[in-house]
């Protein structure tokens, strides 16, 4: 168990639920927090009577979406004076990016929330493009109630055995993340591959 992940756990014990608003929060954000896995060793207590199972999704999505939220809110704010001042509207891969972007948000959102930290960049992406709050807002909740019950469910079911199970579940996670990330790229390229 890697020393910050001790840190947060002993963090979550102590102050519980809204220990575990705060790192999810933080982690959804873009702090380098360990969120999965600690979702993961709550899910075991969760099956030791410690935590209330449904509880811990309910304010794991809440937490989640918030963090997301916030990152949409400050890219689609502030994003544009940065893309002027870098000059990338001048660039006809960030018009294609946009534009894409726009067209397939509601997989892109969807898709992204099992991406890890990865999603915060998708986060910022939809903020920038002005992908509409509805589209962006809808499909991060659903995605982000999938993502925190499989964690949740994985340490519920291993019990005392969820430290066992949280290196592999990191690895498949990373390959997961990798795979998603290839794919959205895959159907921006061929989109933009067809209108040339």
């Amino acid at each position: 168990m890697s020393n910050v992940l001790g840190e947060v756990l002993s963090f979550v014990l102590l102050y519980r639920y809204l220990a575990i608003a705060v790192v999810v929060y933080a982690s959804a954000v873009i702090v380098p927090l360990p969120a999965n896995a600690m979702l993961l060793a709550v899910g075991a207590f969760a099956s030791q009577g410690y935590f209330n199972f449904w509880a811990v999704l309910a304010v794991a999505v809440g937490a989640n979406t918030a963090g997301d939220l916030t990152d949409y809110a400050i890219a689609r704010a502030f994003g544009g004076r940065v893309v002027r001042a870098l000059h990338l509207h001048r660039f006809v891969f960030y018009e294609e990016l946009q534009s894409e972007l726009r067209t397939d948000a509601a997989v892109t959102v969807f898709t992204t929330r099992f991406a890890g930290a990865l999603s915060t960049v998708a986060n910022f992406l939809a903020g920038l493009v002005r992908v509409r709050f509805t589209t962006f807002f809808i499909n991060d909740v659903l995605g982000n109630a999938i993502e925190p019950f499989g964690a949740l469910a994985i340490g519920f079911a291993a019990g005392n055995y969820w430290s066992n199970l949280s290196e592999p579940i990191e690895i498949v996670a990373g390959m997961v993340a990798v795979a998603i990330v290839m794919f959205v790229l895959y159907r921006i390229y061929r989109r933009v591959a067809r209108r040339r």
